[in-house]
């Protein structure tokens, strides 16, 4: 086949769009800035719009059972720390350097008698790159640089094994003044918005929706391919279905005139019922069917004639 310069610019441009396609899947583009109004302690993450709940670790007052700060162990800094999660400590402390701030304490530790605060409440967790952090800040002077305030730092990381109970460990500090801990829980896992998630029977509507649709199709199209059916006949299993859908119909028919014929008529319409002006109908008149208009096969006058001498021999026998 010989190619021609229409033939060539064409398969240039198709070369050309496919070479770009590759480039721009493998070129990683920025996250798109989304502005989320997400509830406190909660945070979507701009790269995968997962959502993500941390407040299941926060530790509340008046809960029963009594629920506890979490305690982590210092290892080599000599001290222990108490923390809470996007909540103030539940333990009772005196920082004086801090006065009214101290009662939002998230986290603080004891050494040599003495209490020092490592950052108070913060409910915004923050991703910094791929990373979920927590970050606490406004606590005790620094002792080396009494204009600086202690400040701590969270990492959080989804670990499905720690379901029960998140694993909070110390990392490290720099100078007394910063410090940095890892948290492993299953709660640091993506989740669904609760506005997002389907209910069960919405689920199950869905599936019920998806196959029925699947076997209307798929059933019509094996019918007229293959059964080479027209018509309604290209419905699948035309012949069950029309017999429900008889019974079902037969079923309302039944139901129906049973309502009709249990609704009670005045007596009055019992006694001198006529034939409607249609000409339809018939009633018995002293032992004789006589119908009420020309498809019964007489005129119409002819058997009101017949009807009016009847009533009135009746009549006559009755006053005798």
């Amino acid at each position: 086949m010989r190619l021609t310069t229409p033939r060539l610019a064409i398969l240039f441009s198709a070369f050309s769009f496919f070479v770009s396609a590759v480039i721009a899947s493998y070129t990683e583009t920025p996250p798109p800035d989304n502005s989320h109004d997400d509830p406190e302690c909660t945070v979507t993450s701009p790269f995968s719009e997962s959502f993500f709940d941390l407040r299941p670790l926060r530790r509340l007052p008046d809960r029963d059972p009594p629920h506890h700060d979490w305690v982590v162990k210092g290892q080599d800094y000599g001290a222990n720390f108490t923390i809470n999660i996007c909540g103030p400590v539940l333990s009772d402390i005196e920082i004086e350097d801090l006065g009214e701030k101290g009662q939002n304490v998230s986290a603080f530790f004891e050494k040599d008698g003495e209490q020092f605060s490592i950052g108070s409440v913060s409910t915004a967790p923050r991703f910094r790159g791929r990373k979920l952090i927590l970050a606490y800040d406004n606590g005790s002077p620094c002792p080396h640089a009494p204009k600086l305030r202690r400040s701590s730092l969270f990492s959080l990381m989804c670990d499905h094994e720690a379901y029960s109970k998140p694993s909070v460990a110390f990392v490290g500090q720099f100078n007394d003044c910063a410090y940095f801990f890892e948290i492993r829980t299953s709660t640091a896992c993506a989740k669904i918005k609760p506005a997002e998630t389907v209910a069960p029977v919405a689920v199950f509507g869905i599936i019920m929706a998806v196959a029925a649709v699947a076997y209307c199709l798929g059933g019509c199209f094996y019918q007229r391919t293959v059964m080479h059916a027209r018509g309604w006949q290209q419905i699948p299993h035309f012949a069950a279905w029309s017999g429900v859908l008889g019974f079902f119909w037969s079923m309302i028919q039944s139901a129906y005139l049973f309502i009709v014929s249990s609704i009670p008529l005045p007596s009055s319409l019992k006694r001198h019922r006529r034939s409607s002006s249609t000409g339809f109908g018939a009633r018995t008149v002293g032992g004789q069917r006589i119908f009420g208009g020309s498809f019964g096969g007489r005129h119409r006058s002819d058997s009101m004639e017949a009807e009016n001498r009847l009533i009135d021999e009746l009549d006559d026998e009755w006053d005798d």
